[in-house]
């Protein structure tokens, strides 16, 4: 079957290696996605192994739609009755970008009213329930100028959730855009990391799921596709358990502090729901923090500076340059961040920038070399 894997922009090239390492084939990336061909099997292992994937959507229908009568007269032709029950729920997650449907709310309404109009002719005034909240069936509708695709969301929530979030956790970095930045990094899961600046804790854990090799959302139960009829348990329990099976065990320190009592407290706390016990996290200052450890790999999201003023935020990431030239020699250090203007204040060359999309957000992922010693005895 054909899939749509969706990611944030500038992680595609991740997400397609992680496709093709669980089999997924004629593997083609697409703006913010990835399409891929997959059997069931490796549709189930997608669902609970890819780490920077949103979405996995199954396209149903494609169709060019001129005016809203047009995109309702469509819609309604076609068989709905093959992926829906009248005892099941659905909801339409819509995104329009097109001139004559210029609101997506309103493109969604006409599609889902097109879809209970259609079930209502079948079965005598009957209809399925809407649930905006965890439906049964969500369809995506994706309109493009006068093209509609419509299709179905595999997961029927957004995949970057693992399970560790509670609502205690404010405004947390997203948990694939997390993992994509670990990978893009190229830390290997044996050298030791650490985020000085660790919030609650969303690197840390996938640091430590990325080095045991845990599945990101092996422990999570309620896919959309598990209320489908065509749902295979048996195969789905199999996929699961040679997962779990893959599970490794790992020496690799995994250190955070955070300035916050409050962020060191819901940091510990999401890593002990994971399991995690690699993980140690304590309240410090960067201009407090001493590393103890040694040629490892640090990771960070600091803030940007929405809620500092210039000369605040100017002085704080001076602050992060001096703890790197400091405390960090012989690591590899990379800072995320849209403040670019702060950036410079790190006081270091960047030898690599990776341009990354956090939120609404436009983002630079800058790599710093910390040497010990001159960079001539390092290349020696």
């Amino acid at each position: 079957m054909e899939i749509i894997a969706k990611t944030f922009a500038g992680l595609e090239d991740l997400l397609a290696e992680e496709i093709r390492n669980i089999g997924g084939k004629n593997v083609t990336k697409i703006k913010r996605g990835v399409k891929f061909e997959a059997s069931e099997k490796v549709l189930y292992k997608g669902l609970f192994s890819l780490r920077t994937v949103l979405r996995l959507l199954i396209p149903v229908c494609s169709f060019m739609a001129h005016t809203e009568k047009d995109l309702y007269r469509k819609v309604k032709k076609q068989p709905w009755e093959n992926y829906l029950d009248l005892d099941k729920t659905f909801a339409i997650d819509c995104v329009a970008n097109s001139e004559v449907f210029r609101h997506s709310k309103f493109a969604g309404l006409r599609v889902k009213d097109a879809i209970c109009d259609r079930f209502r002719d079948l079965n005598d005034d009957a209809r399925p329930n809407i649930d905006t909240n965890r439906p049964d069936v969500l369809f995506n509708v994706h309109i493009s100028n006068l093209d509609v695709t419509i299709l179905i969301d595999v997961g029927g929530f957004s995949l970057h959730k693992r399970g560790y979030r509670t609502p205690r956790h404010e405004a947390p970095l997203n948990e694939a855009l997390a993992a994509g930045m670990i990978m893009l990094s190229g830390w290997d899961g044996k050298k030791d990391f650490i985020d000085p600046m660790c919030g609650s804790g969303t690197l840390l854990i996938e640091a430590a799921m990325i080095a045991q090799n845990i599945p990101p959302r092996i422990n999570l139960n309620d896919f959309a596709i598990q209320e489908w009829d065509s749902f295979d348990a048996q195969l789905w329990n199999s996929v699961k358990r040679d997962l779990k099976g893959d599970i490794e065990p790992s020496s690799t320190k995994i250190v955070g502090s955070d300035i916050s009592d409050a962020y060191v407290e819901m940091a510990t706390e999401a890593a002990k729901e994971m399991g995690l016990d690699t993980i140690s996290v304590e309240q410090c200052d960067i201009v407090d923090l001493k590393n103890e450890l040694v040629n490892g790999t640090l990771i960070s999201n600091p803030p940007y500076g929405e809620r500092m003023d210039k000369d605040n935020i100017i002085a704080f990431y001076k602050e992060i340059g001096d703890l790197l030239k400091t405390e960090f020699s012989g690591f590899e250090a990379w800072i995320l961040s849209s403040n670019f203007e702060a950036l410079k204040f790190i006081g270091l060359r960047p030898s690599r920038k990776i341009p990354l999309r956090n939120g609404s957000l436009d983002c630079k992922m800058q790599k710093y070399e910390l040497y010990s010693g001159s960079k001539k005895a390092k290349k020696q």
